[in-house]
């Protein structure tokens, strides 16, 4: 596996713990993007406890909403969930997508499952953690 992989599968479970501490359940993802290029995207997934929540009528899909965020976030370079931004078709503008970048990269990462604002948090710390990985 190489570095990039690597440093992604452990942000993922770097984002899981977050989530655990702050009593969260759903789905953590981690993505990044050279950038130099708009296609050249990898990302890992990582699923807290449960994929979707049945509990309500309508019901969510935590897998599809933390990549439409991450989809957001990479798409527009700044987080997700901006009521002034328009959508592109196929996001949700949900806040919990985090964006940042440095000379080299784009980062996308995002958590779907707790309140907006926790998610962002969630998301925020997965890219610490990944940008410290990286230095390594």
């Amino acid at each position: 596996m190489d570095k990039l992989r690597e440093a992604l599968v452990v942000a993922c479970s770097e984002m899981e713990k977050k989530a655990r501490s702050m009593n969260m359940q759903g789905v953590a993802v981690a993505s990044i993007l050279a950038k130099n290029t708009e296609v050249d995207w990898i990302g890992e997934m990582k699923v807290v406890d449960t994929p979707y929540n049945t509990d309500s009528d309508k019901g969510w899909n935590l897998v599809a909403i933390a990549w439409s965020k991450a989809g957001e976030v990479i798409a527009s370079g700044a987080n997700s969930g901006d009521p002034e931004r328009k959508c592109l078709m196929g996001e949700l503008n949900f806040v919990g997508g985090a964006y940042d970048e440095d000379d080299l990269y784009k980062y996308a990462f995002a958590f779907s499952g707790g309140l907006s604002e926790d998610d962002l948090l969630v998301a925020q710390y997965g890219i610490s953690c990944m940008k410290s990985l990286l230095q390594k």
